[in-house]
């Protein structure tokens, strides 16, 4: 736990020198809003003036997900993005809908170990905003604008063992930069990922499976190469995540690392004019 412990802490320490050091950036850019909402995940992206939320977090951190919306003046997302199907992804869901915050559409993975019908949280979303949820799979594409889109690099077939490995893992993609999230991803699905040869280099990582030892591979990282990494997880929660393993694995591709529990609201990450930026924000401080 001390192990850990250090860890968070440089990466506290480090956030303050990228900001220093690359300097602040001259427009809005590409923006990553990782939301502290313990173990779960709850990403907001910014991108040429649209917004996209990647899963909810909890039911019963709702509120904060609204009020991170309401701080960001977000009153429309152009899309929300369902990871999978498990409480700590779309719990919020549900507040969400019930707000009066507009949502263009809805998307899930094409592959669920439970069938898409009236009991599945993201068809019932949709369906209560009189939509139908549009599912992905590997090789879709999400366009955004002329010059931004998200390229779907999985899942590609169901697995019958792990809901985690059908995770929808989607690269953010800008002339900004690039960003790459994949939800609760673990080793099995990164295999494929990489047998298929979709992986490039990106500017950003949401890392996999909230930091666990079971994600994250060498063999993954030597493909992707991340500059800055984003592990979504409370280790008062899970006391294994982040796991010290999965930090060595992306301290020793050259990756800087922060961590959404160290944020009394939010991890903040920048991409705009060659520059990127971090911040660890507390908006009841500002």
């Amino acid at each position: 736990m001390r192990r850990i412990a250090a860890w968070c802490l440089f990466a506290i320490l480090i956030s303050t020198s990228w900001t220093h050091c690359l300097g602040e950036a001259s427009s809005p850019g590409l923006v990553m809003l990782c939301l502290n909402v313990g173990k779960a995940d709850c990403i907001l992206l910014s991108v040429e003036g649209r917004h996209y939320l990647v899963d909810t977090g909890y039911a019963a951190t709702s509120d904060r997900l609204l009020e991170m919306l309401a701080h960001e003046q977000v009153a429309s997302l152009d899309g929300v993005l369902i990871t999978h199907n498990h409480k700590d992804h779309v719990g919020g869901l549900s507040a969400l809908v019930d707000s009066s915050v507009r949502i263009d559409a809805f998307y899930a993975p094409a592959f669920c170990t439970d069938a898409y019908n009236s009991r599945h949280p993201a068809y019932a979303a949709a369906a209560r905003r009189g939509q139908a949820l549009q599912t992905l799979r590997a090789g879709d594409r999400i366009p955004i604008t002329d010059s931004a889109w998200f390229d779907v690099l999985a899942p590609d077939r169901l697995n019958t063992d792990n809901e985690n490995n059908n995770s929808l893992v989607v690269r953010l993609v800008s002339p900004d930069g690039s960003i790459l999230l994949t939800g609760d991803m673990k080793f099995e699905e990164e295999y494929l990922l990489l047998k298929a040869a979709t992986l490039t280099a990106t500017d950003v990582l949401k890392v996999g499976f909230h930091g666990d030892d079971t994600s994250t591979s060498s063999s993954f990282l030597s493909a992707v190469r991340p500059r800055v990494a984003v592990i979504c997880t409370s280790t008062a929660e899970e006391p294994d995540t982040p796991a010290k393993d999965t930090l060595f694995r992306l301290a020793s591709f050259g990756c800087t690392t922060f961590v959404t529990q160290d944020a009394a609201s939010a991890v903040r990450v920048v991409l705009s004019d060659g520059h990127l930026s971090v911040d660890l924000e507390d908006w009841h401080t500002e």
